[in-house]
Formats: structure tokens, C-alpha cells, sequence
């Protein structure tokens, strides 16, 4: 089937269902429903029903996250209009899991959300996505456009918020346990208590697998001989526990605590090489105040972080950092060039207040600050006593103002924020002939981030909205201070790097047809300043880049997501994205101007549907496309675009025995063309089943 069809027929299908829902709705009722109550927290930082914020908002309900295959949470994320979530599979390290907005690569381009506690590390941007299980999520809330008018650094693309599970009253409880394709191994529980005015939940997850070949056809058997290439597992383990006390009713209370150990195994055949080995702690405390026009919260956050992770001797080289004499004149991967540890830890606390002005008007005051420092200390097996040290610290200090206003069927939001951003490092390696070695002191910018917006009701089922405004995203840690060496090549970083800054807008209509269906369209751009990428370094060897300000870059394109309720057996998931990512402006390099940015689909489309059945049967079938990427920023090749069908099928087998609510086998193919097809930089399983069964009480 040609590789624009189906993308072209899930667009069909969104104008469509909708159509159909309004003749159904019609000749049940004689008349048009009500929107739908949903109300959201992460477009404005206050709640308001979804139909009047001016932002576009993807929910990711318990109803779907029920129903998903997914074990990781950037994995639920897959189908959600303008983001590109990358991971291939549940084995995937969390470290190569890419997850874009709106046509801009780069993790640290999105900002993540745990339960408002920002997740970006500030080494590299990553987000530890298994730091929380898809079994205590209750949903996600995807805000997609400029977000640092309330959130500050990072929200350059948008907000991906992840809400966990609320303590509700009495005890409740789920275990899973399944088995697949690659000795795929996945148990997880969780437990609750909530009494009166206190309450206690705990949960754990585990995942193993012995995972499969990433290793690209096209890899060179020269540089790395098929005896080198092994393949990559993971073991992955998160627990968490959630504490909650009512003080009374408007003093409220909760603690939250959650580990991650991330491990990655196999890749190369070397002796006690580690891929990855991450650890992750986070805790926080939040105190609420809900009076009858005055609202507050106050969180204070902790997020402690540890890795482990080697780099095997560099691709039929031998690195001339290398000179021990067991260790000379050994070429490709068949020793650890070093080895590195991460220790990264980032505190902070966040505020803020609202206030009714009055039964049209709310005004919200907040501010954040946070501290994070970072150490990486790379080692070298074959050279004792040496030790290379990068030293980063980030600071960064907000303020906002927020304004929303209705007036009738009009609502007008207006937000600004002041940011301060300050950082120092340092660079230093015990052998002082490694190039790129210094200490630079603090230095500090600043930043204003205005954000405007609407939606207006052009009829009970029928909205309009818009929004404008600028955002941010500064460098992070490793492109500022960190420098390494692979082979004969060197990536410098420069810590004199500016932050990127971007003026983004869109505009949207929303059909909504009462809990029927809804049918949302997006028009996006935006303009992008002082981009960071790595060059080429002039007169070095292939291979020894720069980190750079590039100029300008602008992506534009539209988003549709729909759904249809169709009856009590069917509802109808899709969405589409037509992007159009371009570098405008290289001083370094005008060559590259007009071409396309790295690793973004210029299509992606997303069918799912789910099935309720006889005999406590329910099913689902998903289709999910992703476009031709440009792997290099010359364009020169690309991923290929790739197509996967999956299908699914859970069956209750006991209900209401003793103090079991149910148990439930379940069973779901993933991939089931097996479509071995290349991620960013690293090839997906192909086929593979996973089955097993769930049990509450």
C-alpha cells in the first residue's frame, strides 16, 4: 500500500466520524448535547473545562491508558497529534527514547511533568520516562505550543504533565503479571488506602528482557565486525509511594517518594562493558490551600540521579588517548575507552496562588526557583590515575502573572514571566594535553515570556481558539562543559552558548458533539532563534565537532485528532500531523539553509479501534504511521517511513469472587508485520507478543 494512503484515509476518517455522530446524536435526541465536562489543570496551571482554553490540549484519560499495551509512559504518549515519541519498544533504554513536540528535535525542547515536578535532566535534556509506571498513571495532559509564559525553560515545543493516581476512599489494589517475545518478563502492583482525611498508596513495577539485535544492516562489518555486535536488553525496576492528610477541608497535604533503576545490557561484546546503568530518586511535599476564592499550592522537590554508562574504544581506531601497552594497537570495539559516571541532583520549589476577581476573573501569581548541579567523571581502564571531570551547575529563578478573563462566550488569557537563568563549569582531564580543558565562571541571562490566548464559542458545540507567545530553552550541561574524545575525533562543547528562543502561534477550531465526539484542527509555526546544533569543525579530522548557535530555524504544520463514541461496542481514536521543520538561517553553513530538521517525521497518523464485546470481551486494533527523517542536517539520508498494526484482546475470567473484583487475561501483537524499521540510529524488534493476566480487588 503506497506510503500516503493510509495517512490520507485517517484524515478521511476525522471529518467523517464526526458527521456521523451528529446524525446519530441527532436521531436519539432531537437535539445537540452539551460539550462534554472535561476539565484540564496544565494549559493555564488553574482547572478549566477544555472547551475554553485557548491552547491545544491532547487528554490521555484512564480509559485509555487502561486499554493501552503501554508499560512505559512515554509509550501512552504514541497517537497524540504534533508529538513524535520514538521509543521502538518496552526494552528500549530510556536513554535513546526520544520524544519531540511540534517539529523540534531535541528532548530538552519539551518540558515533563511528574505531578508538576519538572523531569528534565540538566545534563542533556533526557526524562527518565519508567521514573513512574503506566499502572500509576491516571492521565496525561499533552499542551502542545510556547509554554514558558507559566513554565519557564524548556517549553519551547510544550507540556507533557503526567498525573499520577489519587488516593480515593477505602482499599483497593492491581497486580500484573505478563510474558512475551524475548523472554520479556513484566510483574507490577499497586495498593490503596484511603480513610477520611488520610490515605497511603504504594506501587512497584518490574521489567526484564533479554531484547534483541538494534544493530543496523548497513552498520560497516569493518568498523564493527558482526562477532563485536550483541544485542540489547534491559532491567528495568521503579517503586514509589504516595502519602496524603487532609488537615481539614481546605489544608491538604501529600508526600510522594519513587526509585527507578534503569539498567541496559548487551550492545557490544566486551568484557564488563555497561551500556547504561541509571538510578534515579525523587521525592517531593505539597501543601494546598482551596478557600472559597483563593487557591494555593506550594511543592518543594528533590530529584537525585546516578549513572553509570562506557564508551567502547572507538570503530576500528585506537584511540590516542589510550597508551597502555596492553591496550596498543587494538582496533573497533573490543575494549572500554572509558568509563563514565553521572551524579546529578536538581531541587526546587514551585508556588503560586489564584484568585477570583469577581465571578469572570481570575488572576494567578507564581514562581519557581531551582538548583542543579552535575558531575560526570569519565575513567580509563587502561591508563591508572587518569580522570576526566566535567562540573556544571544551573540555576534558574521565574516569576508570572496570569490573567483569565470570560466574557460571555469569550475567553481571554494573558500571561508574562520573568526569567533569570545563571550557570558555571568546568573542564579538566589529569592528562593535560586533552584539548578543550577550562573553569568559567557564573554567568547569567534573562528572559521575558508573554503568552496571550483565546477560545470563543461560536456555537454550543463549535469553538474557536488561539494563541501566541514566546518561549525558551537554554543549553544544557554537556553542550556548554562537556568535551570527549572517540578515536582521533573530539566533540567540544562551548560554554559560551546562548539560549534558544522561539516565537510560536497557533490557531484551532473544535467540534465537540456532546460525550459523541469531537474533532479538533490545528494550525502551527514557529520561529526559532539561536538553535543549537554540532558542526563539523573546519580543518579537523571527519568526526571532531562544535557545538554552535546556528541561526534560525522555523517549523509549521497542522495537527487533527479526533474521537467517536460510536455506539457501546466501538469508539474511534485518530489523529494526523503534517509537519514542515527548515533551517532558515546558517550563518556557519548557508548550504544547509531550507533543509529539512533531523529526525522529524514530516508525516505521522494514528488509527485505534476499541471494541467492548459479549461475554466481558473487549478488544482493539491500532494502526501507526511515521514519515520519512532526515538522519544528517545536509539531508543527504533518512529513515525510512514506517507502518505497524497492532491488535489486542483482554477477557475477564472471574468477577466478584471473595475480595477479588475481577481477574482478567489479556494478550496483545504488536507489530504484527513485522516491520523491522529504524528508529533514531537503532533498528525495532519486528514482531513480538505479550500476554498475561491482571488482577484487582
Amino acid at each position: 500500500m503506497s506510503k500516503h494512503l493510509l495517512p490520507c484515509f485517517i484524515a478521511c476518517c476525522l471529518i467523517t466520524e464526526v458527521n456521523a455522530a451528529e446524525k446519530k446524536e441527532k436521531k436519539d435526541n432531537n437535539e445537540v448535547v452539551v460539550l462534554e465536562e472535561m476539565t484540564v489543570t496544565t494549559a493555564t496551571k488553574t482547572e478549566r473545562n477544555i472547551n475554553e482554553v485557548s491552547s491545544a490540549v491532547t487528554v490521555i484519560d484512564s480509559e485509555r491508558i487502561e486499554k493501552s499495551p503501554a508499560t512505559t509512559v512515554d509509550q501512552l504518549l504514541r497517537g497524540v497529534p504534533g508529538v513524535y515519541a520514538a521509543r521502538m519498544d518496552a526494552s528500549s533504554p530510556n536513554r535513546i527514547a526520544q520524544t519531540y513536540m511540534r517539529g523540534l528535535p531535541g528532548n530538552g525542547r519539551s518540558l515533563v511533568l511528574i505531578d508538576d515536578v519538572p523531569m528534565n535532566v540538566a545534563y542533556d535534556g533526557q526524562v527518565d520516562w519508567s521514573q513512574l509506571s503506566s499502572i500509576d498513571v491516571q492521565r496525561i495532559e499533552v499542551v502542545r505550543g510556547a509554554g514558558s509564559g507559566l513554565y519557564g525553560n524548556h517549553a519551547m515545543g510544550g507540556v507533557i504533565n503526567v498525573i499520577s493516581k489519587a488516593i480515593t476512599p477505602g482499599a483497593k489494589g492491581r497486580i500484573e503479571a505478563d510474558y512475551g517475545t524475548m523472554d520479556t518478563k513484566h510483574t507490577a502492583g499497586i495498593g490503596s488506602y484511603g480513610s477520611k482525611n488520610a490515605g497511603i498508596l504504594v506501587y512497584a513495577n518490574y521489567l526484564d528482557s533479554a531484547g534483541y539485535d538494534m544493530w543496523r544492516a548497513d552498520t560497516n562489518l569493518t568498523n564493527t565486525p558482526l562477532s563485536q555486535q550483541a544485542k540489547m536488553g534491559t532491567e528495568k525496576l521503579n517503586v514509589g509511594a504516595k502519602f496524603s492528610y487532609d488537615i481539614n477541608d481546605r489544608n491538604l497535604l501529600d508526600f510522594n517518594f519513587s526509585y527507578l533503576d534503569d539498567k541496559a545490557l548487551g550492545l557490544y561484546y566486551v568484557a564488563d562493558y555497561i551500556p547504561q546503568d541509571r538510578e534515579q530518586y525523587l521525592g517531593s511535599a505539597r501543601y494546598r490551600y482551596l478557600g472559597d476564592n483563593l487557591e494555593a499550592t506550594i511543592l518543594a522537590y528533590s530529584r537525585i540521579g546516578k549513572m553509570t554508562a562506557d564508551s567502547a574504544n572507538a570503530p576500528n581506531a585506537t584511540s590516542p588517548d589510550v597508551t597502555f601497552p596492553a591496550a596498543r594497537g587494538i582496533r573497533g570495539a573490543t575494549l572500554i575507552s572509558y568509563r563514565g559516571k553521572f551524579d546529578d541532583m536538581e531541587t526546587g520549589v514551585r508556588a503560586q496562588a489564584s484568585y477570583n476577581l469577581g465571578e469572570h476573573q481570575k488572576v494567578t501569581l507564581g514562581g519557581q526557583y531551582s538548583d542543579s548541579k552535575m558531575t560526570m567523571t569519565n575513567s580509563y581502564p587502561y591508563e591508572t590515575g587518569r580522570e576526566q571531570v566535567t562540573d556544571g551547575t544551573v540555576k534558574l529563578s521565574g516569576i508570572f502573572l496570569q490573567d483569565e478573563l470570560k466574557f460571555g462566550s469569550l475567553n481571554i488569557n494573558l500571561a508574562g514571566r520573568w526569567d533569570l537563568w545563571q550557570t558555571s563549569g568546568s573542564f579538566y582531564d589529569t592528562k593535560a594535553s586533552f584539548p578543550g580543558q577550562g573553569n568559567w565562571s557564573e554567568r547569567s541571562e534573562n528572559f521575558f515570556s508573554p503568552k496571550g490566548g483565546f477560545s470563543y464559542k461560536l456555537m454550543d458545540e463549535l469553538v474557536l481558539r488561539g494563541s501566541a507567545g514566546l518561549s525558551f530553552n537554554a543549553p544544557d550541561v554537556s553542550q556548554m562543559y562537556g568535551s570527549s574524545r572517540r578515536g582521533t575525533t573530539v566533540a567540544y562543547g562551548n560554554p559560551f552558548l546562548k539560549p534558544e528562543t522561539a516565537l510560536s502561534s497557533d490557531i484551532g477550531l473544535d467540534y465537540y458533539f456532546g460525550k459523541t465526539a469531537f474533532l479538533k484542527t490545528t494550525l502551527y509555526r514557529t520561529t526559532a532563534e539561536d538553535f543549537i546544533s554540532t558542526i563539523q569543525r573546519v580543518g579537523s579530522p571527519v568526526g571532531t565537532t562544535d557545538k554552535v548557535n546556528y541561526g534560525g530555524v522555523r517549523a509549521q504544520g497542522i495537527e487533527m485528532e479526533g474521537m467517536w463514541r460510536a455506539n457501546d461496542f466501538l469508539t474511534l481514536y485518530a489523529s494526523y500531523t503534517k509537519n514542515d521543520s527548515v533551517i532558515t538561517k546558517f550563518n556557519q553553513n548557508p548550504t544547509l539553509v531550507g533543509k529539512q530538521l533531523t529526525n522529524v517525521p514530516r508525516d505521522q497518523a494514528n488509527l485505534r479501534l476499541d471494541f467492548t464485546l459479549p461475554y466481558d470481551v473487549t478488544a482493539y486494533g491500532a494502526y501507526n504511521y511515521v514519515g520519512d527523517r532526515f538522519s544528517v542536517e545536509n539531508n543527504s539520508s533518512f529513515y525510512r517511513y514506517y507502518s505497524t498494526f497492532d491488535l489486542g484482546m483482554t477477557k475477564t475470567l472471574v468477577k466478584d469472587v471473595a475480595k477479588l473484583k475481577d481477574v482478567t487475561a489479556r494478550i496483545n501483537f504488536l507489530n504484527i508485520g513485522d516491520n523491522k524499521y529504524q528508529g533514531i540510529g537503532y533498528m525495532a524488534p519486528g514482531f513480538t507478543i505479550m500476554g498475561g493476566v491482571i488482577a484487582k480487588f
